[in-house]
């Protein structure tokens, strides 16, 4: 009975520890207040798998939103506050992750000096050029998902997390920053546990749209790892948050190419099926 009692006693604490982990994961990648200021990055790490679930809690807010200001205020305007409230919530740190990640990309130098460049605070024209394309795009393609429906916004979060994911688990991690716990511990399994997660998620909500959602992230995460492994000889924590906000963009353009697609083959199908 005893042995019971302090089995039951270890089985609660390691719950309790694991909650906790995961309320100071979810704290790290957004603003949302429920982790501690003091946390350790080893033992958030072997939760990462779930940071779809993390897109699933942003992109919910962002989808409600937009269907809230839907009913005040035009498509253009909602895209342009939805996305900001997107990279408010996640502290802008991936917006940052960006610009560092477009100048030492297009520097032309060592991968030693690559990463130099990646560190420092300063935002060259590389970054600046990164930021307003790959945000500008992102904002104009949620303007024209939102007219069919705002569970876009939704799938669009979930994947660009999957995408970081797939990023973490094929690159090399570096040898200093936060980043290297994430690149470390992700593997096979964690991308298989990610990529069931995102697939329970956005296949009931979308379908096929949604498979294709998923292989774009998978595809883009491993191509950033990719240039990073090629560039920098590592991933870092500004290559995942880069990949963050790339994978939002093209899986965007992937909504926006099929939904564009359909409409215009519309005419086409009724044709056939009045024949």
């Amino acid at each position: 009975m005893v042995l019971g009692m302090v089995d039951f006693q270890y089985k609660n604490t390691k719950s309790e520890t694991m909650i906790e982990d995961i309320r100071n994961l979810i704290a790290f990648m957004t603003r949302i207040p429920i982790g501690t200021e003091n946390f350790d990055f080893e033992k958030i790490a072997e939760y990462f798998f779930i940071i779809p679930i993390i897109g699933l809690i942003i992109g919910g807010f962002g989808a409600l939103l937009a269907y809230i200001l839907s009913y005040i205020f035009p498509s253009t305007i909602v895209g342009i506050i939805v996305m900001f409230f997107l990279l408010y919530v996640q502290g802008f740190h991936h917006v940052d992750g960006l610009a560092d990640f477009g100048d030492a990309w297009m520097l032309m130098g060592s991968p030693k000096r690559k990463l130099e460049v990646m560190k420092d605070v300063y935002m060259g024209i590389g970054g600046l050029i990164f930021v307003f394309f790959v945000e500008l795009i992102s904002i104009f393609a949620i303007i024209y998902a939102i007219e069919f429906s705002v569970v876009y916004i939704l799938i669009a979060e979930i994947c660009s997390r999957l995408g970081m994911l797939a990023c973490a688990c094929c690159g090399t991690p570096c040898s200093e920053g936060t980043g290297r716990y994430f690149v470390k511990k992700s593997d096979e399994k964690f991308i298989v546990m990610g990529l069931m997660l995102t697939l329970l998620i956005v296949f009931p909500l979308a379908g096929k749209l949604g498979v294709l959602c998923v292989i774009l992230a998978i595809l883009t995460g491993g191509y950033i790892a990719r240039v990073a492994n090629k560039h920098f000889r590592c991933v870092n924590g500004d290559v995942l948050g880069a990949t963050n906000e790339i994978t939002r963009m093209v899986v965007l353009l992937g909504i926006v190419f099929y939904l564009y697609a359909n409409q215009s083959l519309q005419p086409l199908h009724n044709l056939i099926q009045m024949i």
